[in-house]
């Protein structure tokens, strides 16, 4: 009896405990259920195609990433060189070799600690749009959070994705 007794008081000190704790921390993640899924914001100005705002304009830093469409994607694409926009693909590096947006580069965000050095070399006030498969894929909103508490302020995140972008146009790059 007295065991059992001395058993539950420290299983309340320690549920007691570990509540605290999260209220301390102040946690994203939730008590119970699954985490509120990232917020995106649309661009200041109207961007879709050649002939419209400029991205510094359209993309100005913010706390939150930018959603863009395929248009948008394909007018960043366009610009990207003049503009310093880069392209990541945040996909498993198989699916990268298979084909990508040209140009873009490889950073995974499920190993996104093996390219500390990458990230480093990536310069802060320039834009990045970020991609996956898109439709369910979460893995470049949670690169785009990731990059988000690493200082980069300029961030879209294209939903369409990979899926979207090779089904629509002929840029495709392969990694030989």
């Amino acid at each position: 009896m007295m065991l059992s007794r001395q058993f539950l008081m420290m299983l309340v000190a320690a549920v007691l405990l570990g509540l605290g704790a999260r209220v301390v921390q102040k946690s994203p993640v939730p008590f119970w259920g699954f985490p509120r899924p990232m917020e995106l914001i649309q661009p200041k100005t109207a961007f879709a195609g050649v002939n419209t705002a400029s991205p510094d304009s359209a993309f100005t830093p913010s706390d939150k990433a930018y959603m863009v469409d395929l248009s948008a994607t394909m007018g960043l694409y366009m610009k990207r060189s003049k503009y310093n926009v880069h392209f990541i693909d945040a996909r498993d590096p198989t699916l990268y070799a298979a084909g990508h947006i040209p140009g873009a580069v490889n950073i995974p965000f499920e190993k996104v600690g093996e390219y500390a050095d990458a990230l480093s070399k990536m310069p802060a006030g320039d834009m990045y749009l970020l991609y996956c498969d898109g439709g369910d894929c979460h893995l470049s909103k949670d690169l785009a959070e990731y990059l988000l508490g690493q200082g980069y302020k300029r961030l879209a995140v294209y939903e369409g994705g990979w899926a979207e972008w090779s089904k629509e146009t002929e840029f495709i790059e392969k990694k030989e």
